[in-house]
């Protein structure tokens, strides 16, 4: 199986774009050389129902043509988005694929983490490739939790607070007895 491989920053641009447009699709060109995606080019969506298809501006696919060229890359493919299904190429998206050449990169948010599948369709003929994910040079912050996992760390923090705390009281002496004077 062949390969290709693609930053996490790149990846994550993607997927943020992609959650960014949600309930529509979205799409976009990728940059690179050979089989390294090195850059992405989010684009508008210009399709009659966004929600189920694309459509590339073609305005907007000469700019993002001659700032591929600009920065001395190559157009090795087209990115979209799968809001409500699986990453694998519609027989619309397979239609649509105009060069065989080209990548053809789906990115899935039907579960909670986007899932990032990588294609070449050749006519008829769709090929899974393997996606390596590089690491680079992102800031930490880019290791975001989700929401829902924020949620779990602040409450087993809350719990162990609490334990902390009713461990403390049964481990205090008892209180001294106070008579009265007599």
């Amino acid at each position: 199986m062949m390969k290709a491989r693609i930053s996490h920053t790149v990846a994550r641009k993607i997927a943020d774009h992609a959650r960014g447009q949600l309930p529509n699709e979205v799409c976009g060109l990728l940059a690179g050389r050979d089989a390294h995606i090195l850059a992405a080019h989010p684009l508008r969506n210009v399709a009659d129902s966004p929600q189920s298809r694309f459509q590339i501006d073609p305005r907007e696919q000469l700019q993002a043509l001659k700032a591929i060229d600009g920065a001395q890359l190559d157009w090795i493919g087209v990115y979209h988005s799968h809001p409500r299904s699986a990453p694998i190429p519609s027989q619309s998206d397979i239609e649509q694929c105009a060069d065989s050449g080209l990548l053809q990169l789906i990115v899935s948010l039907e579960r909670l983490k986007p899932q990032l599948k990588l294609w070449r369709v050749d006519r008829d003929s769709v090929f899974p490739l393997e996606l390596v994910y590089e690491t680079d040079n992102t800031p930490v912050d880019e290791l975001a939790l989700s929401p829902s996992q924020q949620a779990a760390i602040v409450l087993v923090a809350f719990a162990a607070v609490l334990i902390l705390l009713i461990i403390s009281f049964t481990l205090l002496p008892p209180a001294p007895e106070i008579r009265p004077a007599s």
